[in-house]
């Protein structure tokens, strides 16, 4: 990610030199400042092209000759002339100035298998920041063969607005007539050469120029209306400002949400939409924007869970696949269950829950009872140093302990053996002192996909790998909350809802407490039964908390 220009002022404000504040910015999560190189091997669709693709990147020192000359080298090999007017044309527009190494690329073994062989040849040549930057990571054939309907019209018309090197053009000219049907267009000049190329091989014996369009899909366009739309949008890039106010619908910024409004202007009546997408997509809260605009006037027909895909990219991948809402809505597949679509729009911030109809209906039960939330709790972070390396000593004479994530566990605290000098004016983030020095508190990991709450009656100090909780709820102690907090059915309930690897305030204020406690001491077995589900119900979240 980016870091803020606030975080930096907050690095100086604490001395830390340039030297400091470049290694933190050259850190791995910064990966928009990475100039490491890396062969994409999930993108290539024959693995024994991988060493040939190192070959040409250790050769190449101009990235659009490398490209251009390549280019010329599959169309001979496919036999068509670079002469041909309609070739020669689109050629003539992206050729480059160096011809330095043509020879080397003109006369090299290129193999007829790969699908996408100029692709594979640019995905390794940008370095990670400039990925990373531009949201740009091209789909693998894996998901590709999963989320293509089968039985396409063969008359319909088809547009990628982001099509990169033409991955998903390609998948449509299996399906479709003529390539005057397949339309993409990317802000990349680049890429949109190697689309034009890809779809001319493809088509060969065909004359045509490739509706391809070098142009920003999200500014003006006159691009019309498509019977299916399918892409997959960068994630998380830069946006410009006047995005807010064509999309005002869209408050987090975010570009694969601007694409999916956008898109949605240019689906002819009865049309679908197929988007590769984050899975942060299905429940992070800033993204409720996006889940709103989509149950407002979608049918979300099916969602494809795919884990992590890309190299380099830590987020798991999903697609949504989307056609106009009609009178009649129907359950959304997901994998093999189905789940109705009314329940994702009852749910907190629109949540596209990965549930079955047996989730549903369990789910609705709990729900279904008089209870209580932690809206009126106490919450805060634990110390944001701003520089843990300097501030964080394994020295007792320093300080007092501090402890972090890893101490915490529902068995209790673990010991810790680093200090902090506790000097708040030297943290760049802080909660107040009365929080820390509590008489009682819950903290809990804060990076989890598993909900773990422990007790603390010491006030001892927590960095912010733990948050802190003073629960505030009628009629229970604070260990009557963690009881609740650290039990297999909230677990079951904030897996299924939020699947998160975060544990978040909002998430954990959408837990349904009893109005009334049992008179007996609580333990999981008592949870169960105030909710009234049955012994098979009760099995079933067993054996789905123990999988997790």
């Amino acid at each position: 990610m980016l870091v803020s220009k606030a975080a930096k002022n907050n690095w100086k404000r604490l001395n830390l030199d340039a030297r400091d504040i470049e290694k933190k910015l050259t850190k791995r999560a910064n990966k928009r400042y990475s100039k490491k190189l890396f062969i994409p091997k999930e993108y290539s669709t024959d693995v024994s092209n991988l060493e040939l693709i190192a070959n040409i990147v250790d050769k190449t020192e101009d990235l659009k000759e490398c490209i251009y000359y390549l280019a010329v080298n599959l169309l001979t090999l496919n036999g068509l002339s670079t002469d041909a007017k309609y070739i020669s044309e689109v050629l003539e527009e992206f050729k480059p100035r160096s011809d330095k190494n043509a020879q080397f690329y003109l006369t090299l073994k290129l193999p007829k298998g790969e699908k996408d062989f100029l692709g594979c040849v640019y995905q390794s040549l940008l370095n990670e920041g400039s990925k990373n930057i531009q949201g740009s990571y091209y789909t693998p054939q894996s998901v590709l063969n999963k989320i293509f309907p089968e039985n396409i019209d063969f008359s319909l018309t088809f547009l990628d607005p982001c099509c990169g090197t033409g991955s998903f053009l390609l998948e449509a000219a299996d399906r479709v007539k003529s390539p005057e049907q397949i339309f993409g267009c990317d802000m990349d000049e680049v890429a949109c050469f190697i689309a034009k190329i890809n779809l001319i091989i493809k088509f060969k014996n065909k004359e045509f120029r490739p509706n391809i369009f070098n142009m920003d899909f999200l500014g003006k366009n006159n691009l019309g209306e498509f019977d299916i739309i399918a892409t997959n949008p960068p994630w998380g890039a830069l946006s410009k400002p006047d995005y807010k106010k064509k999309y005002p619908q869209i408050k987090s910024d975010e570009s694969f949400s601007y694409f999916i409004t956008e898109c949605s202007k240019h689906l002819n009546p009865g049309g679908k939409m197929i988007f590769v997408l984050p899975e942060a997509v299905l429940n992070v809260k800033v993204h409720s924007d996006i889940r709103k605009f989509i149950l407002d006037n979608f049918q979300i027909e099916k969602i494809n869970l795919f884990g992590r895909v890309f190299s380099k990219v830590l987020t798991g991948v999903v697609s949504l696949s989307l056609r106009e809402k009609g009178e009649t809505i129907e359950d959304v597949i997901i994998g093999q269950n189905r789940i109705s679509q009314a329940f994702f729009e009852g749910n907190t911030n629109y949540n596209f829950s990965v549930l079955d109809n047996k989730d549903v209906k369990i789910l609705n039960k709990i729900y279904s009872k008089p209870y209580l939330t932690l809206k009126d709790s106490v919450w805060a972070l634990g110390i944001v140093t701003g520089d843990n390396s300097r501030l964080i000593t394994n020295n007792s004479k320093n300080g007092e302990k501090i402890y972090s994530g890893k101490n915490i566990s529902k068995d209790g605290i673990s010991d810790s053996v680093r200090y902090i000098f506790y000097d708040r004016t030297n943290f760049q983030q802080v909660a107040p002192d009365e929080v820390y020095r509590a008489k009682e508190k819950l903290v809990y990991k804060f990076v989890s996909k598993k909900l773990v709450f422990a007790y603390d009656n010491k006030q001892r100090l927590f960095l912010n790998s733990a948050n802190i909780l003073i629960p505030k709820l009628y009629g229970y102690s604070i260990k009557d909350v963690m009881m609740f907090l650290n039990s297999t059915l909230f677990q079951y309930i904030y897996s299924k809802k939020f699947n998160e690897l975060k544990v978040l305030k909002g998430n954990l204020l959408d837990l349904p407490f009893p109005v009334k406690l049992p008179d007996t001491k609580l333990t999981d077995d008592k949870i169960f039964k105030l909710y009234d589900l049955t012994k098979d119900e009760i099995s079933y979240i067993k054996n789905i908390v123990f999988k997790l």
